[in-house]
C-alpha cells in the first residue's frame, strides 16, 4: 500500500485519521489547537459512545447510532476518501459557498480564490473550510478533511450512495466529529480549530467604506457627515488610495499630508480608524519594507532560490512567506510599528488568496513556488495555498496585541482557524436583490463552519462585472439598500462598502426618506448591542454562532432543515428578512409561540403571511425570550417574553485584553423575571433595569422582591421600581439584584 494510516482518539468527541504517503514528511497543520491522546489498534474499539473498526484502508464508525463508512486510496498524487451517504441525508457546512444552506448534491472546491463579482453557483470563492455535517434522522455527524491544499468535495453528485473528497496532496488529517446535535458538532469543531477571538465593543457599530476615501479633507467630511446625521458610526476604513505608489505601511503625503493629526481628530470625534493592507511589497531597492524583506529572508522564493514576483497593485511586488516564524515575527513588527506610529485602530487583510493580477483567475497558483517552514523545509505553494491568509492573520493580530490593544482584524480569505485571529466579510459582492438573499446563504454556511465575527458589504460592493459571457450592470436602489441594512444590523459586522466606480451608498445618498429609514434601523442596532456583546462572548468563550441557521436552534423540526432566507440572533430572535421588493412575506416559526417585536402581536407556531413594510423587517422573539438592550448611559433595558428561559449578560471594557467579564444572570419562569446581582462588576454596569415585556393584556398589579409597586410613568433613568402598561408591552423598572412577578 502506497500511504499509512494512523487512527486516534482526539477527545471523547472526536476521531483523526491521518493518512500519510510513504516516505512523505508530515506537516503539522495551522487549523487544529489539539493533539490526539489515544491510538487505535487495528481492529474493533469501543470507547465511550464509539465503535471503531479500522482496517488497512478503511476505518467504520458508529457513534450515537449512526454509521460512518469512510475507504482511503491514494494515486498520482491525490488522496480520495469515500464515506457512505444516506436518501434522506441533509448536509451543512463547507464554509463560504454561494449555494443553499443545504449543500447535498452539490460538488466544490476548496481553493481561495480571488472571486470578484461572483454569483449564485461561484466556486470557489475566498475561504476554503472543507467541514461539513451530515444530519440523518436528526442526528448528525461532522467531517473534516484537514489540508490546505486543492481540494475537491463531492455530496452525492457522481454517486447519490456516497460522497467523495479529493485532495491533492501527500498527507490528509481526517476527523470525524460526533453529535448528536447539530450544534454539538459545530461547537466540537470549534473546540479543535480553536475558539473565535473577542472583538473590540466598537466592532459592532456601524462602520463606513469605500475604494477609496481621499484625501485627508475627505475623510473628516465623511466622519462629519456619520455623526451630524446620528448614524451610529464607530469606523472608517481607509482603502488603497491612501498608501504612497501603493505601498503597504506608507501615505500618499499629497493625499494625507498629516495622518497623526487626522486620526487625532477622527479619535476625539469617536471614530476608529482601520486601514487596509495587502501582502504586496513593491520591488524596490530604495523601500524600506522591501529591503527590510530581502536583508531578512523573508520573503518567498521559486524553487531556483530566486525571488517570487507577482503583480499586484504596486506593479511587480514580492509576497512575504508567513509559513516561518521568522517571517511572522518581522510582520508583526511592521504592524506593531504602523499602529504605534499613526494610531491604527484595526487592519483590513486584502488580497490574500492570495491574489495575483498575472495568474488565471487572478490567484496565486504554483508548483515552483516554494514556502520555508520552521523545520527549515521547503513546501510548494499549491500545498499550502489555502493557509497562507491564515498565516498572515496569525502575524496581524500579533502585531496589534504587541501594542497593548485588543485585536481587530478582517480578512478576506481564510482557512479553519481563521477565527482565532480575523473578523471576515464575504468579499467582493454585487447590487442586486439575488446577492441580498445569497449574501445571507453564504454567511449562514460561515457561521455554522466555526466563523463567527461575520458580515457582508452593505449595498453590495461591485456594481460592473466584466465576463466572457458579457457584462453585467448593477444599480443600487433606495429599497435594495435599506432592505440590505434591515438584516445587516443583526450580523457582527455592519459596513457599508462600495467599489471605487460605484456610485454613492452612503445612507444619506437617496434622500431624506431612505436615510430616516437606515436611520431608524442603525438605532435598533445601537440598542442591540448589550445583547450581540454577550454573544460574541459566548461565542468567544465555547464557539456558539451569533447568528445561527434555524436548525441550529431547532434541529427535530423537519420544516427547518432547509430553510435559509430566515436565522436566528442568538437563542431567542427570529429575523425573517424581505429579501425581494415588496411589503409582505411569507414565514415559518418553529412550535411555540412567538411575538411581533414591533407591534406585540403573538403567532403560533407555523406558516404566515406577515406585513414587511419597507423599514421594518419581519423579527420575532420566542417565548421565555430574554434580549438585553442599552436603554441610556447606566441603564439596562431587558425585553422579555413570558415563558420559560435563561440568558446571561456579559460586559468588560470593550478594548482590554483578556479581560475578566462583568456578568449578569437573567431568568423567566412564566410571568416571574428575576435579576442577578452583577459578578465582577465594573464601575459603569449599570444597576437600573428597565424590564419590558409583552402582555395581551394589561396586569393588576406588579411586585418586586415580593412588595407591590406602584403605577407610574417613568423615563429611561436610574428611578424607583415603578411600572405602566402601553399597547401590549409592560414597562417595569427595577434594580439588579430582584425578582418581579406579574400579576
Amino acid at each position: 500500500m502506497e500511504f499509512s494510516m494512523k487512527v486516534s482518539m482526539v477527545n471523547d468527541d472526536v476521531l483523526r485519521i491521518s493518512v500519510v504517503k510513504n516516505g512523505h514528511k508530515y506537516r503539522e497543520s495551522p487549523a487544529v489547537v489539539v493533539k490526539p491522546t489515544v491510538d487505535l489498534a487495528s481492529g474493533e474499539n469501543k470507547i465511550g459512545p464509539w465503535l471503531v473498526k479500522v482496517n488497512e484502508d478503511s476505518v467504520h464508525v458508529n457513534v450515537d447510532g449512526v454509521e460512518v463508512n469512510l475507504r482511503f486510496s491514494y494515486s498520482n498524487g491525490q488522496f480520495t476518501i469515500r464515506g457512505n451517504l444516506g436518501l434522506a441525508d441533509i448536509v451543512y457546512g463547507l464554509g463560504e459557498k454561494a449555494l443553499p444552506l443545504n449543500r447535498k448534491r452539490f460538488r466544490v472546491t476548496m481553493w481561495n480564490t480571488d472571486a470578484y463579482g461572483y454569483r449564485y453557483g461561484s466556486d470557489p470563492l475566498y475561504v476554503s473550510i472543507p467541514f461539513f455535517i451530515v444530519t440523518r434522522n436528526h442526528v448528525s455527524v461532522g467531517h473534516f478533511a484537514d489540508s490546505t491544499a486543492r481540494m475537491v468535495i463531492d455530496l452525492g453528485v457522481e454517486r447519490g450512495d456516497e460522497f467523495t473528497v479529493t485532495v491533492n496532496d501527500d498527507q490528509v488529517d481526517y476527523y470525524v466529529i460526533r453529535g448528536p446535535r447539530l450544534r454539538d458538532v459545530v461547537t466540537r469543531f470549534i473546540g479543535i480549530t480553536g475558539k473565535p477571538a473577542l472583538m473590540p465593543k466598537w466592532a459592532l457599530g456601524h462602520q463606513q467604506s469605500r475604494y477609496s476615501y481621499y484625501p485627508q479633507g475627505r475623510v473628516l467630511e465623511v466622519a462629519k457627515a456619520l455623526k451630524d446625521m446620528d448614524l451610529g458610526n464607530t469606523v472608517i476604513y481607509l482603502d488603497i488610495h491612501y498608501m504612497d505608489g501603493y505601498r503597504i505601511f506608507t501615505w500618499n503625503s499629497e493625499r494625507f499630508p498629516n495622518p497623526r493629526d487626522m486620526v487625532k481628530k477622527l479619535h476625539e470625534s469617536g471614530i476608529k480608524v482601520v486601514t487596509i493592507v495587502d501582502p504586496y511589497i513593491k520591488v524596490d531597492p530604495n523601500y524600506q519594507v522591501f529591503k527590510e524583506g530581502i536583508n531578512g529572508n523573508y520573503l518567498t522564493l521559486d524553487s531556483d532560490g530566486g525571488l517570487t514576483i507577482v503583480q499586484g497593485w504596486p506593479g511587480k511586488s514580492a509576497l512575504p512567506d508567513f509559513f516561518n516564524r521568522e517571517a511572522r515575527d518581522w510582520w508583526s513588527s511592521l504592524i506593531e510599528r504602523w499602529v504605534r506610529d499613526y494610531g491604527v485602530d484595526g487592519i483590513w487583510l486584502d488580497m490574500n488568496e492570495p491574489a495575483a493580477f498575472d495568474y488565471p483567475n487572478h490567484t496565486v497558483t504554483s508548483k515552483v513556488i516554494t514556502h520555508r517552514l520552521d523545520d527549515e523545509s521547503r513546501v510548494p505553494h499549491d500545498y499550502l495555498h489555502n493557509a497562507y491568509a491564515l498565516y498572515e492573520a496569525m502575524a496581524t493580530y500579533e502585531g496589534l496585541r504587541r501594542t497593548g490593544r485588543r485585536p481587530f482584524v478582517l480578512s478576506r480569505a481564510g482557512y479553519a482557524g481563521i477565527q482565532r485571529y480575523a473578523a471576515v466579510w464575504t468579499g467582493d459582492n454585487t447590487s442586486n436583490w439575488e446577492h441580498l438573499k445569497l449574501q445571507l446563504q453564504v454567511l449562514l454556511g460561515l457561521s455554522i463552519s466555526g466563523v463567527t465575527f461575520i458580515g457582508a458589504d452593505v449595498g453590495g460592493f461591485a456594481k460592473y462585472v466584466p465576463g466572457d459571457g458579457g457584462s453585467r450592470l448593477f444599480t443600487l436602489t433606495p429599497e435594495l439598500l435599506v432592505r440590505w441594512y434591515e438584516w445587516a444590523i443583526f450580523f457582527p459586522l455592519l459596513r457599508n462598502h462600495a467599489d471605487v466606480a460605484s456610485p454613492d451608498q452612503e445612507p444619506w445618498a437617496f434622500g431624506p426618506r431612505a436615510l430616516e429609514l437606515i436611520r431608524d434601523l442603525l438605532r435598533l442596532r445601537a440598542r442591540l448591542t448589550p445583547y450581540l456583546y454577550s454573544l460574541m462572548w459566548i461565542s468567544h468563550i465555547n464557539g456558539e454562532p451569533i447568528v445561527r441557521p434555524l436548525v441550529y436552534e431547532f434541529p427535530n423540526d423537519d420544516e427547518v432543515m432547509n430553510i435559509d432566507d430566515e436565522f436566528m440572533l442568538g437563542p431567542f430572535m427570529l429575523v425573517a428578512p424581505m429579501l425581494n421588493s415588496g411589503t409582505s412575506r411569507e414565514v415559518y416559526l418553529p412550535g411555540g409561540e412567538w411575538v411581533n417585536l414591533w407591534n406585540g402581536e403573538v403567532f403560533k407556531g407555523g406558516y404566515h403571511v406577515v406585513d414587511a413594510s419597507l423599514g421594518k423587517p419581519p423579527v420575532f422573539l420566542k417565548s421565555g425570550s430574554l434580549v438585553p438592550t442599552q436603554e441610556s448611559e447606566g441603564v439596562l433595558g431587558i425585553l422579555a417574553v413570558p415563558g420559560d428561559g435563561e440568558f446571561t449578560v456579559y460586559d468588560d471594557d470593550g478594548e482590554s485584553q483578556s479581560p475578566t467579564p462583568s456578568t449578569l444572570s437573567l431568568r423567566i419562569s412564566g410571568n416571574r423575571v428575576t435579576v442577578g446581582d452583577w459578578a465582577n462588576p465594573m464601575p459603569q454596569s449599570p444597576t437600573t433595569v428597565i424590564l419590558k415585556v409583552y402582555l395581551g393584556k394589561e396586569p393588576s398589579k406588579v411586585t418586586v422582591n415580593g412588595v407591590e409597586v406602584p403605577e407610574a410613568r417613568f423615563s429611561a433613568e436610574p428611578g424607583q421600581p415603578s411600572w405602566y402598561f402601553e399597547g401590549r408591552l409592560i414597562n417595569i423598572r427595577v434594580k439588579v439584584g430582584s425578582e418581579t412577578i406579574i400579576i
